[in-house]
């Protein structure tokens, strides 16, 4: 019974793997990567200079935690944990602002990479998106099988 439980966090596990290892990578391969999704998006290299690179780079830290802030209130909603929902909303971000911290700090030992508090703050923003997207999923499904019953 408790396995199963535990199995609700493996797409939080999976994400912060995911995290871990585009921070692991140094300063140079990150911006090869950003520029990479800058050409597929816009169909030319460095259409947008350093502007756009700092939009992808954020979007990519805002997005990477709001998974990982809704993969976490899922694997408690999942394991039962606190019916309160503001108390898993919170726990989820919580959870999304520790990691963050310890990704930043990650990133002071990788070559080319720094640890940047603003950087925490955007991080701690998706959590708590991430974590709200998926309470309202979870409200609106709970509604439909009410309406259905």
């Amino acid at each position: 019974m408790r396995l199963k439980k535990l199995l609700g966090f493996i797409p939080a596990v999976v994400i912060m793997a995911v995290i871990f290892f585009f921070s692991a990578q140094t300063g140079d391969e990150s911006t090869v990567l950003s520029d990479g999704v800058i050409t597929a998006a816009a169909g030319e290299e460095n259409v947008g200079g350093e502007l756009l690179t700092v939009i992808v780079r954020k979007s990519a830290h805002f997005l990477e935690y709001a998974a990982l802030g809704a993969a976490v209130y899922f694997g408690m909603r999942w394991a039962g944990t606190d019916k309160r929902q503001g108390k898993r909303l919170l726990l989820s971000t919580a959870f999304g602002g520790l990691y963050a911290v310890s990704d930043e700090l990650h990133q002071y030992f990788v070559p080319g990479r720094a640890c940047m508090a603003m950087d925490v703050v955007i991080d701690i923003c998706g959590a708590a998106f991430g974590a709200v997207f998926m309470f309202l999923i979870f409200k609106l499904f709970d509604r439909l099988g009410k309406n259905n019953k």
